[in-house]
């Protein structure tokens, strides 16, 4: 009877062990699953007509720190993503040339820094997003764990295209938006919002035509597409959605990140209330006396704390400006500026600080923000946006 049992028991380990692998191997079928990453293409589509020519510097600079951008989420994002590089610039020459390929859907570790820029020729836009937006999307299509990040740059309105018209190029836009690709439209010098709804861009950026608006253009946009990739590993990640491809909402993620790649990087004239991990900014005097402007409506309804100068406190944080030289305000927003890098989750509004009972201008204030432009979590009143060479299309 021991004997029989021993052998019964000895059989059930048998079958419990052959479920065991059997089980163990779904496991690792579905672990394998869950290692497939998303395919992440990214596609830079700049101008490189005559009147880019007083940019060049920027324009090289910035092409070059975004592509850094992407090796970083490279690295950080291992686990969920891979990403993919395309960088054509365009102009139509005596040559008859309208698209240059300087790097082909490229694995981006393998990208070396660019240097090719020579500003020249005409502006054949809708020829050259049309080109290459049809070869990436025959590249990709039918491959559900890849998407595309679009990003286009130019400072002047479509002069030159032979092939490919707005209504055209705009009907393949929104084929591909349907899809989940994100497009972002980075212009000036030309009707920018009137070119971006003409072919169904929702994320835009209006950019001065100098190097300060360049500049702070292409740290926008950098700021925005690290958001999205950090977007995308919430929501594709293994712990999360398994493999990309067979995420039920990747569509409807896609969709949604796309949209807003941008973000909403306005502060609101008017808050009334604040979410979880939102932070009202206001500017307040040396001593912490928080009896006017914004400095009491933050003591009033945002956890303001009377006495406290400077930094967070309760769902505000505070500056100070009234009492402070220029040079002290200067650092006491670089302050705010290092804190907000450190928290990445948190939304900081900042409003019109040092412009009112401090006696400041915006326009002695905004550039204080620059550095902003590339911080996701950081919202600038509209007039420091325009001041510092942007405006955008919410």
């Amino acid at each position: 009877m021991f004997f029989n049992r021993k052998k019964k028991n000895s059989q059930e380990t048998q079958q419990q062990k052959a479920e065991q692998n059997s089980q163990q191997g779904q496991e690792s079928t579905q672990n394998s699953q869950k290692m497939e990453k998303a395919q992440i293409y990214n596609l830079i589509i700049v101008d490189e007509s005559g009147s880019m020519s007083h940019l060049s510097r920027v324009t090289l600079s910035g092409i070059n720190e975004t592509i850094n951008t992407i090796k970083s989420a490279q690295k950080e994002f291992a686990e969920t993503q891979t990403h993919y590089l395309t960088l054509v610039t365009f102009d139509r020459n005596h040559h008859g040339e309208i698209v240059r390929y300087h790097f082909t859907n490229e694995p981006i570790d393998n990208v070396t820094t660019f240097t090719n820029y020579r500003p020249c020729g005409g502006t054949p836009l809708y020829d050259a997003m049309g080109q290459t937006l049809s070869a990436l999307y025959n590249e990709i299509n039918g491959n559900e764990n890849a998407t595309a990040v679009v990003t286009v740059l130019t400072d002047g309105m479509e002069n030159a295209s032979h092939e490919w018209r707005a209504k055209t190029l705009r009907e393949l836009i929104d084929k591909l938006k349907e899809q989940g690709w994100s497009f972002s439209y980075m212009g000036s010098a030309h009707n920018v919002k009137d070119v971006a709804d003409l072919l169904s861009i929702d994320n835009v950026m209006e950019f001065s035509h100098d190097e300060i608006g360049a500049k702070s253009t292409w740290d926008f946009d950098r700021s925005s597409r690290t958001a999205y990739f950090r977007k995308m590993d919430m929501a594709f990640g293994s712990s999360n959605c398994g493999a990309f491809g067979a995420c039920p909402d990747r569509i409807s993620n896609l969709k949604k990140f796309a949209k807003e790649y941008h973000g909403n990087r306005i502060t609101p004239e008017q808050i009334d209330q604040l979410n979880d991990n939102e932070v009202f900014v206001f500017g307040s005097n040396t001593d912490g006396n928080h009896n006017g402007g914004a400095a009491a409506y933050a003591l009033q309804n945002f956890g303001a704390i009377m006495g406290q100068a400077e930094g967070l406190q309760g769902d505000s944080y505070a500056i100070p400006t009234t009492g402070n030289t220029r040079e002290e305000l200067r650092d006491a927003v670089r302050r705010f500026i290092e804190f907000a890098a450190q928290h990445p989750e948190t939304q900081f509004y900042v409003t019109r600080i040092g412009c009112g009972n401090a006696g400041y201008s915006a326009k002695e204030i905004a550039p204080f923000f620059k550095r902003c432009a590339y911080l996701e979590n950081v919202s600038l009143p509209e007039d420091f946006w325009a001041i510092l060479g942007l405006k955008m299309k919410f």
